[in-house]
């Protein structure tokens, strides 16, 4: 690309829902952090926090549910500087929901992506509403998810990216773009730009997953093992199978933003203390990588923070973005 000795108990459900703040959560779930595979548990987890998102937008937006969801031919478009809300025409006759804000006039455009098929724009919101202060932002709704067209079946993240790319371009959003990408829409914003490299300015990536953490994290322990990583299951999602290394690279500004709020081992049953360690040491290394895979690649630990962090610390990525813009636009400093 440019370039000890018995059966274990199984993991209980505060286990398993912990297991998700590591980023293992289940692409099968709705839930605003998308997630790998092997772990089909995690809805409860991020209800609570898309409703509080919704609780937080519901009054301002309740307008919408008088006369219904406006258009994209009956908004104002996407690429304009006045803040536009509607459903998007795609390919097959789909229709995407799209809400672009912020009055700069200035590029890049800020896309936060999210996953396939799963959660919200809501899961933004208060990302969004920080970066609309000095840049153009977008956020949207994937296809079977909140405002857009509920289309059955799972979408591999290679339909996911081309869903992407018609939306940006049938909505007129003009590039390039600053990609901000959590869990595994980390993943989906990488795949993006392999497919659309002219596309990218830059990258945000939020506590990202990364393509080599199914059969990483099998290694440690068999509870993160399944029938959902058999190949097929893998490349559907995005990642590597057993032994495959990621091979991306892009020179282009890159900051990861990594968790500092470790879930307590005491809440894995069926993990030994030394694997709960291994897996905590394991999703570090994936931070650490990601930041070296750009000559301008940085690593930010974020205080006070845990997987979810657009509804922790949303200043954190707000502040991630607005120097990914100002690198784009100045003069880049390798790391």
């Amino acid at each position: 690309m440019r370039a000890g000795k018995g059966k274990k108990a199984p993991l209980s459900k505060d286990g398993r829902l912990v297991i998700a703040s590591l980023g293992n959560s289940t692409a099968r779930d709705r839930t605003s952090l998308a997630g790998p595979i092997y772990l089909g548990h995690l809805l409860l987890v991020m209800l609570a926090g898309v409703a509080a998102c919704t609780l937080v937008t519901g009054f301002g937006r309740s307008f919408w549910s008088i006369g219904g969801r406006p258009s994209a031919e009956a908004s104002q478009s996407g690429s304009g500087n006045a803040p536009f809300t509607g459903l998007v025409p795609i390919s097959h006759g789909h229709r995407m929901f799209l809400e672009c804000t912020g009055e700069s006039h200035s590029t890049p455009t800020v896309i936060l992506a999210t996953g396939r098929g799963i959660g919200s724009y809501q899961g933004w919101v208060q990302v969004q509403s920080r970066v609309s202060e000095f840049a153009r932002v977008c956020s949207y709704d994937p296809l079977g998810a909140g405002e857009s067209d509920h289309v059955p079946g799972s979408h591999a993240v290679s339909e996911v990216v081309e869903n992407m790319h018609d939306l940006f371009r049938s909505a007129q959003l003009p590039g390039p773009y600053v990609l901000v990408g959590i869990s595994m829409g980390g993943v989906l914003i990488r795949h993006y730009e392999e497919r659309y490299p002219t596309d990218v300015a830059g990258f945000v990536f939020v506590d990202s997953s990364h393509e080599e953490m199914a059969w990483r994290d099998a290694a440690i322990s068999t509870a993160f093992s399944g029938p959902g990583n058999d190949l097929e299951s893998l490349q559907h999602e995005g990642l590597l199978a057993p032994k495959q290394h990621l091979a991306w690279h892009d020179d282009v500004p890159i900051i990861v933003l990594e968790r500092t709020v470790l879930p307590p081992c005491s809440a894995f049953p069926g993990l030994t203390q030394t694997q709960c360690d291994q897996i905590n040491e394991a999703w570090h290394s994936f931070q650490v990588d990601l930041s070296h895979r750009s000559r301008y690649g940085q690593l930010r630990p974020v205080a006070g923070s845990g997987h979810p962090m657009q509804q922790q610390r949303p200043d954190a990525i707000s502040q991630a973005i607005s120097d990914v813009i100002n690198q784009v636009n100045g003069n880049l400093k390798p790391r």
